[in-house]
């Protein structure tokens, strides 16, 4: 052979390996060399494309940072089984940034110059594996479908069996491939399949078409037919598809509710007319609750007017009765005194009381929750059980939980109310014995203390026909006109509504001739804070608040108020002036200074109110304030409100006593 033939085919070679090189750096596929090692000594673009690493990043590593590191051993054999044959399997690799994918890998073992070398060609499968796993999430939900699908070809054989087809039927996939359709279809509508198969054999398609079928054990069954037809992968038609629905029951039920239409047409014909009568009485019912409506309006009215008109004249009895009290009087005056000043309060209580009983049932009864103490209250309570339980020669006995908490948040007033009520009313039916007086707790959840108050007494007790009806309003066990105990029988029936308010309830054991015993309970909130304040407030204990000097001006046009207020300032120790009106008040601060206004509501000229606002608005540009305290004798729900509301500092409602006066002016003064 010639030098220039030998020259051809070393050059015919040279361009071989060059066009095998740029076939494997640009195919579709990842090709990678690696040494028996298992270091990359070669990859091509795909590789650099796919797994995210540069070229030289590619070149640095190990098959086995590519591969599931969890199955390491598994790695180690299929790459050493490579280097003697060749060996395909599918895995997992790893891209730069963490994430995997699956892979179908080719490799086999080659040699060069007495070196063992690997070359795998790999193929990402992600593609691939996911329209399986679509096809065999199709394949699932055709055969678990509750619908029979079935298939078959054009001339009726049975080719696909599923389980809705299974439990509709009642014959297994064995027992019907291969068979004729019509082993399902009635003799009386065999029709129906030819029919259907001429539209399917002109490329149509049948929806909902309702008919008839045949399970295994006979019987006749109501369904809902779509059938499609199949094609093979060139176009040909080779036979149908059903989708069949048991639709036996939807029929039952159809049939129900027709019956049931026709009998609710019947109704509704009977209220089209009850309608029209309704609509002729709609206009007189509509009249009726305007009626209603100015009724309440004007009850509301009429209590808050005559608990106004009661309370003035009240105040000025009861206080007059206090000033007496600090005269000069002989034990005649002094008993008839007192009797005065029992029979008033009793008829202030029987007067609160309504107003009470107004306020539920116009739903505006409200508590206000204010921190207190409950160990003060109980003191007093149980110094007032002792000194009425002496009168009557009745022994007494209390026992107060002491593991109560008793810095406390609710409406002490309110709670005063029952209890007073319920021992009141123990005291006033037990005529020889004793009366028991207990406190305990009954839980304590987060900041909430439910504490439950018992009275238990050796009195008449109530009796078994009475049980029933003790709470009610205007509701009393002797209702003759001899009756011994006196009362409104409204006491028990507002404790009733005032333990609701306070999450709690009322209840009673009794036992006629022997004596009862009532219990109420009740919700608070725990004052955390309590203590904090109380050292605050101890540090000023020592300060003396002193009334010299300290100037006051009532408002009030009232002269029975009048005199009892002057005189209650006086003896207290305060200098005053007083005016009839907000006019004259008006005027009076033009020229004077008070560190203390008494303020009535309802007056001639200028009410209280308006003063207060015209008051409120010169202090604007003055910077300067004046505490202002509402005196009145509304007493109704929101009156206070509306006072703080148009600048008043304070509220003190009529009839009021001295101590009450003192208390409320100390507070600003």
């Amino acid at each position: 052979m010639s030098s220039e033939t030998n020259e051809n085919i070393n050059k015919k070679k040279y361009n071989y390996l060059q066009i095998y090189e740029a076939a494997i750096r640009n195919a579709n596929d990842i090709i990678i060399l690696f040494s028996s090692q298992g270091n990359i000594l070669e990859v091509n673009r795909k590789a650099v494309d796919t797994y995210g690493y540069t070229e030289a990043e590619l070149l640095s590593k190990n098959i086995f940072e590519l591969r599931n590191r969890e199955r390491i051993e598994l790695a180690i054999m299929q790459f050493e089984k490579a280097k003697s044959g060749d060996v395909e399997f599918e895995t997992i690799h790893f891209k730069s940034d963490g994430t995997s994918f699956p892979v179908e890998v080719k490799s086999i073992g080659i040699e060069i110059s007495n070196d063992r070398f690997v070359l795998s060609i790999i193929r990402d499968i992600s593609n691939r594996m996911k329209s399986e796993a679509e096809i065999r999430g199709l394949a699932s939900l055709v055969e678990n479908t509750e619908d029979a699908i079935i298939g078959k070809t054009l001339d009726g054989i049975i080719t696909s069996w599923n389980i809705g087809a299974e439990n509709i039927y009642g014959y297994k996939k064995e027992e019907v491939i291969g068979k004729h359709i019509s082993i399902i279809i009635p003799d009386e509508k065999i029709n129906d399949f030819y029919e259907i198969i001429k539209k399917i054999k002109n490329g149509e398609r049948v929806r909902g078409f309702e008919s008839k079928r045949r399970k295994k054990n006979g019987q006749l069954i109501d369904v809902s037919i779509t059938v499609s037809p199949i094609y093979d992968f060139e176009g040909n038609l080779i036979g149908a598809s059903n989708i069949t629905r048991d639709i036996t029951e939807n029929k039952k039920v159809e049939k129900e509710l027709r019956d049931k239409y026709e009998e609710i047409s019947a109704l509704y014909e009977e209220l089209i007319a009850i309608e029209e009568e309704l609509r002729s009485n709609y206009q007189e019912l509509e009249k009726a609750k305007e009626e209603a409506d100015k009724a309440n309006k004007a009850k509301s009215e009429f209590l808050a007017n005559i608990s106004h008109e009661i309370r003035t004249p009240m105040n000025g009895i009861i206080g007059i009765i206090d000033l007496l009290k600090v005269t000069e009087l002989n034990n005649n005056q002094k008993e008839y005194l007192d009797m005065l000043s029992n029979s008033s309060r009793l008829l202030l209580g029987i007067l609160n009381t309504i107003l009470d009983i107004s306020k539920i049932e116009s739903g505006k009864f409200e508590l206000i929750l204010k921190p207190f103490n409950m160990k003060k209250t109980l003191d007093r309570i149980t110094k007032e059980l002792s000194i009425a339980c002496s009168k009557k020669n009745l022994e007494v006995f209390y026992y107060i939980d002491p593991y109560i908490n008793f810095d406390l948040i609710g409406d002490e007033i309110r709670l005063n109310q029952v209890l007073i009520n319920i021992i009141n009313n123990a005291i006033k039916f037990t005529e020889m014995g004793q009366i028991m007086f207990k406190v305990r707790k009954l839980n304590t959840t987060n900041n909430k203390l439910t504490l439950e108050f018992s009275v238990k007494d050796t009195g008449i007790g109530i009796k078994e026909e009475f049980k029933n009806d003790i709470f009610k309003k205007f509701i009393q066990q002797d209702m003759t006109y001899t009756k011994k105990y006196d009362g409104t029988g409204l006491g028990l029936a507002i404790s009733k509504d005032i333990a609701k308010l306070m999450n709690g309830d009322i209840w009673f054991e009794s036992i006629e001739n022997k004596g009862s015993t009532f219990y109420f309970t009740a919700e608070f909130l725990v004052n955390y804070a309590e203590n904090i304040n109380n050292d605050n407030l101890n540090a000023g204990d020592d300060e003396i608040v002193s009334s010299k000097n300290k100037r006051i001006l009532l408002v009030e046009d009232n002269e029975i108020n009048i005199k009892i207020t002057c005189e209650m300032l006086n003896r207290l120790g305060y200098e005053y002036e007083y005016v009839y009106d907000g006019k004259q008040a008006l005027e009076k601060l033009k020229e004077n200074t008070f560190d203390l206004i008494l303020m009535d509501i309802q007056m001639p000229e200028l009410n209280g109110y308006d003063t207060t606002r015209i008051i409120r608005e010169k202090e604007i540009k003055t910077k300067e304030h004046v505490n202002i305290i509402a005196m009145t004798a509304y007493s109704m729900n929101g009156d206070r409100e509306r006072c703080i509301e148009v600048g008043m500092d304070d509220y003190i409602s009529k009839p009021f006593d001295m101590n009450k006066l003192k208390n409320v002016i100390l507070r600003f003064i």
